[in-house]
């Protein structure tokens, strides 16, 4: 067989196995959309879809969304989206905007394949789709994240169309601007703060220019920078327009109140201390640390070993000639490194984990999978396979036994995949008590679903018709949605009451005296629990 044969067979090879990665993600959110529990936002933002909503259909008469929450300030997209599907699809409100954020997730996987495969080829594309799908915080808040994961999407897409803009200058494709348009339209109809996302692609062409500048005389060059510029003002209009068509609060004043929105989230006013790597920390005054260590602890092992070895080869690369790197992958590593420098910078407000981070995921994931890319690339020269013969088939083999390890991982602790570490904090035991697991809630539906169980199974089908008290400490509507509606939670969590519902997030401090009834665990670790209070006073 000829090189080009072998190429082409090997292209056909790596896209098929892409493509069998993108359907099992499909696969994944159509069998397990409804496992998932309520999450401590969701209630606001299937309220806020649906005042949104109004506002569309009754042309702005509707004004309820206007104020409602602080959900204003932000941009109603993601839930617009989901109430409008809810009125369509056959499944209850939640449910369907369980299946509408998997699909988002599939989506961005979908983009992280393509971004890889268009810098590295197929191969890279490949690896690229595999790891963050086997990445469980990305499955994991995909379904239930009513922000995060939509936004990092949309990310993702700005990312791929990045490439293509900055692989075509000074002249882009105009179909290339208008999706990175819509794309950056749709993340800034999620989020104000998504500005931050054309950070990375002015970088890259601040440093196509600078390339250009040395290749060709300087009026010229400064000419076709000009003409590449003002080729992107109509996505900056297009998107500017799209972010406003979702965002009903800041239809009413288009400049000033995006920018109001955009200088106030920096700093949310939200301080409460937490559990981070063995510590106490505060979220208004976060050591610069916080984010490398929150993303160390949170991507796959395999993950992090492509990302030591493309950041090994791409210092390698600036050393021999420091204008080597190609515009593309310069921009890719500034959506990498500026996000956490500019919340370094400012102090922003983190908590949760890498939740407001989520949108880094997809960049370090095609890092990642350039950099295994390479070591097989390595592992394939001539060198190596005198040396190692078998050494391609072992790694090709070490690679099929992780993917299956964490599989079954994700399986155990479905559907939190979300609370997953890996071994450098100890994994999911190891974690416990140094980092904080789930911070959802969403345990307190599984805890309400058993302990309803429970009681009927015990005390006949007339339990559901009881007026039981349950105090819940969480968000009540995670439990509240799977009991009895006559079940009722005191109003003001203190009351007397025969049941108790919590979840192990440490706000709830010391449990009322009472008989464990109902315990949420996943690989040796609580998440949330019922106690039967009725004869313990």
């Amino acid at each position: 067989m000829g090189q080009p044969a072998k190429e082409a067979a090997a292209t056909s090879f790596w896209d098929g196995v892409a493509q069998m990665a993108l359907a099992a993600g499909l696969l994944f959110v159509a069998f397990t959309f409804k496992n998932y529990g309520i999450t401590w936002d969701e209630p606001l933002h299937l309220e806020n879809g649906w005042r949104a909503l109004d506002w569309y259909l009754s042309l702005g008469e509707d004004q309820r969304v206007l104020g409602f929450q602080n959900l204003y300030l932000y941009g109603a997209l993601y839930d617009t989206l989901t109430a409008a599907a809810g009125a369509m699809l056959p499944f209850d409100a939640y449910e369907t905007r369980r299946l509408i954020g998997g699909l988002v997730g599939v989506a961005g996987l979908a983009a992280v394949r393509a971004q890889a495969r268009l810098l590295a080829g197929p191969r890279a594309g490949a690896l690229a789709v595999i790891l963050l799908l086997l990445t469980p915080e990305w499955m994991g808040q995909a379904f239930a994240n009513p922000k995060d994961v939509p936004f990092a999407t949309a990310a993702a897409w700005m990312g791929l169309l990045q490439i293509r803009l900055i692989r075509d200058l000074p002249r882009q494709k105009w179909t290339s601007l208008a999706g990175f348009g819509l794309a950056f339209g749709a993340a800034l109809g999620i989020r104000v703060g998504g500005v931050v996302l054309i950070g990375p692609l002015g970088i890259g062409c601040l440093y196509w220019l600078g390339l250009h500048l040395r290749r060709t005389p300087v009026a010229p060059a400064l000419f076709d920078g000009f003409v590449a510029a003002a080729r992107l003002v109509p996505a900056f209009i297009l998107a500017w327009l799209i972010m406003l068509a979702c965002w009903p609060w800041a239809q009413l004043d288009p400049i000033a109140r995006p920018l109001e929105a955009l200088a106030g989230f920096s700093h949310f006013p939200l301080s409460f201390s937490f559990p981070f790597a063995g510590q106490t920390l505060v979220t208004t005054d976060l050591p610069w640390w916080y984010v490398p260590v929150a993303l160390g602890v949170k991507l796959p092992e395999v993950t992090l070993l492509g990302l030591a070895i493309v950041t090994v080869l791409a210092i390698r690369a600036v050393m021999r000639a420091p204008l080597s790197l190609l515009p593309e992958r310069v921009a890719l590593a500034a959506a990498i490194l500026l996000p956490p420098l500019i919340v370094i910078v400012t102090g922003a407000v983190l908590y949760d984990g890498i939740r407001h981070l989520l949108f880094l995921l997809p960049p370090l994931t095609v890092a990642a999978g350039i950099g295994l890319d390479r070591l097989a690339t390595w592992m394939d020269g001539r060198a190596v396979r005198d040396r190692l013969p078998q050494a391609t088939g072992l790694a090709a083999a070490l690679l099929c036994l992780w993917a299956g390890w964490q599989v079954l991982t994700m399986a155990r602790l479905h559907p939190y995949e979300a609370i997953w570490y890996n071994a450098l904090a100890g994994g999911v035991r190891g974690a416990e008590g140094r980092f904080e697991l789930d911070y959802w809630g969403s345990p307190l539906s599984e805890a309400a679903d058993m302990l309803r169980n429970r009681i009927v199974a015990q005390e006949g089908g007339s339990a559901i018709a009881r007026p039981y008290r349950v105090r819940i400490c969480g968000p009540h509507d995670s439990a509240l949605h799977f009991l009895p509606p006559t079940w009722k939670a005191p109003a003001d969590g203190q009351g007397e009451a025969d049941f108790y519902i919590a979840f192990t997030r440490s706000s709830c401090g010391p449990a009322p005296a009472g008989r464990e009834i109902v315990r949420v665990e996943r690989m040796g670790v609580t998440l949330a629990y019922a106690l039967d209070l009725r004869g313990t006073d």
